[in-house]
């Protein structure tokens, strides 16, 4: 995926998002889900919040909760990748244990098969590719080289 083809999956989505409504917040689960999150959030005008999961030992954990402050709201939550569903349904359990009124699932990449959240940009099967821009390159002492996939 280039930078220009996420630009315009993401703004299929800011119009699919408001199509479905007003709503308060838009959190993104770190750390792909931060990228598309924040870039939804400032072409919707929606305040922007982080939840942070990690792995470790198999075990889903929460490192950055969702705050008290989307209590009453109606929140989006957008991930960068859905496969199993496992941190979309930790995180949509966290909103609504502080109080979200109503959580919209969002993806960029929806892999099949598995969860299927609310919206996707696009859908990929099991077998295809999926290489973001924000992760292709990395900084290795003074020079970018491109990532393994």
């Amino acid at each position: 995926m280039s930078w220009q083809e996420f630009g315009e999956l993401c703004r299929k989505l800011a119009l699919e998002i408001r199509a479905r409504g007003d709503h308060g917040a838009l959190v993104g689960i770190a750390r792909g889900g931060s990228i598309v999150g924040a870039t939804l959030s400032f072409m919707l005008n929606l305040e922007y919040f982080p939840i942070r999961l990690g792995k470790q030992g198999g075990t889903v954990r929460v490192i950055v909760p969702p705050t008290r402050d989307l209590a009453g709201r109606d929140v989006v939550l957008v991930d960068d990748l859905s496969r199993t569903g496992e941190t979309f349904k930790i995180a949509i359990h966290e909103l609504k244990r502080v109080g979200a009124r109503s959580v919209l699932t969002v993806a960029l990449v929806r892999r099949e098969p598995g969860f299927r959240p609310d919206l996707c940009g696009f859908t990929a099967s099991a077998a295809d590719k999926v290489a973001f821009p924000w992760g292709r390159e990395e900084l290795v002492g003074d020079h970018f080289e491109l990532r393994k996939l």
